[in-house]
């Protein structure tokens, strides 16, 4: 028999395992997209570990959200508020595509800083979110437009428009995860599927069956790894489309309204979303614009600037005079009459706000997850 001191001395030299963590953001899969699909492998997973009916941040739209996951902060720390930027002071509008408007570090540059990775990575579908979040990653990927020594190993990439262009990415998280073993790995996918399918549809439901098929794989692989499975936001059909700055001024209050969705992939929402800010001509206007914007049917919310900041922590910069959220079938966009009938699946609004978080092998429960972006921030405080 081994005698117990021997036993202790064993347990000082003992290797501390090596924490290692995946976070997987699907966009647009939302409850809905999960329940109507067989997906055995997240089945699995919630029961071994937790499934949490979260929140997204609103707006929900993916800048704002993947933004609040990778920094494990709210919009009034980070800085990002929207897809698309109005600089209050000049008019000017561009897309947010870069770090350029990113006020908080990401997950990857304090894994770094912290000594808790040696190797963090970030893979996106989206090029956009790689500019935006690749400060602090040793490997950084988007499937829009791949490195070059991907394609050999993962296979020819699919066009961003596609059901394959997730499976591609994911793929390329598996290979990556083999040879390189990163200690901390971010992957976004994007929604074009949920944009045209209902979950109900079939090719809804094998765009996740075979994402199901891959992280069956990946834990196989890496049986102890922590994963982290969230949305940014949901999915919902659309029938009424709505310009509340056109609206207000043909009622005598001059104003511009930029839906908060726009960016440069069009082809998924049209550029017509749940959510806006309204820029007012003279900001002396905003009573009257919020009382009149309240009583328009499909508008569900209207805030002053000073009040969306405060009850959706939002940076008090970077938004409009007015936030705008539509009800559940409405969408707002810069449109050539005030309303307008649409046939559109979008996001944007507090109805697309409700978001799964399934948690593997983590060190927390269920109720120490209120928003999705609680996967970075848990992970942000155990590095204290």
């Amino acid at each position: 028999m081994v005698p117990c001191q021997n036993t202790r001395e064993w347990s000082h030299i003992q290797t501390v395992k090596r924490r290692k963590i995946l976070i997987l953001c699907i966009d647009a899969g939302s409850h809905d997209y999960l329940a109507a699909s067989h997906l055995p492998t997240l089945q699995k997973l919630a029961k071994a570990g937790f499934y949490r009916h979260a929140n997204a941040v609103i707006p929900s739209v993916t800048n704002v959200n993947n933004v609040s996951i990778a920094t494990g902060t709210f919009p009034e720390t980070h800085g990002i508020t929207t897809n698309y930027h109005v600089d209050r002071t000049t008019g000017r509008g561009e897309f947010i595509e870069d770090n350029r408007f990113l006020l908080a570090p990401t997950l990857f540059e304090t894994a770094k800083a912290s000594k808790f990775a040696d190797q963090t990575a970030l893979f996106v579908t989206k090029k956009k979110l790689l500019r935006m979040l690749e400060t602090g990653t040793d490997i950084a990927v988007a499937a829009e437009d791949p490195p070059s020594e991907y394609i050999p190993i993962v296979g020819q990439v699919e066009p961003i428009y596609s059901i394959e262009i997730n499976w591609w990415l994911l793929r390329a998280v598996q290979e990556t995860l083999r040879k390189d073993d990163p200690e901390l790995v971010y992957c976004s996918t994007t929604d074009w599927v949920q944009h045209k399918y209902a979950p109900d549809a079939e090719p809804a439901q094998r765009h996740f069956a075979v994402l199901d098929q891959i992280i069956s794989e990946i834990v196989d692989d890496d049986p102890e790894r922590e994963i982290y499975i969230t949305a940014d936001h949901g999915m919902l059909a659309k029938t009424t489309a709505l310009d509340p700055g056109r609206l207000l001024t043909e009622h005598g209050i001059p104003a511009d309204a930029i839906p908060i969705i726009k960016d440069r992939y069009v082809a998924h929402h049209s550029n017509l979303g749940g959510a806006a800010y309204v820029f007012l001509k003279n900001r002396a206007d905003t009573p009257k614009a919020v009382k009149k914007l309240l009583c328009t049917p499909g508008i569900e919310e209207a805030y002053c600037a000073e009040d969306a900041a405060r009850t959706f922590r939002l940076h008090s910069e970077r938004i409009g005079d007015i936030f705008v959220l539509a009800d559940e079938t409405t969408v707002f966009g810069e449109l050539e009459t005030a309303v307008e009938p649409t046939d559109v699946r979008s996001h944007g609004s507090r109805h697309e706000s409700y978001v799964p978080i399934i948690g593997y092998n983590s060190p927390w429960s269920a109720t120490d997850f209120e928003y999705n972006l609680d996967i970075g921030r848990l992970f942000l405080e155990s590095l204290l």
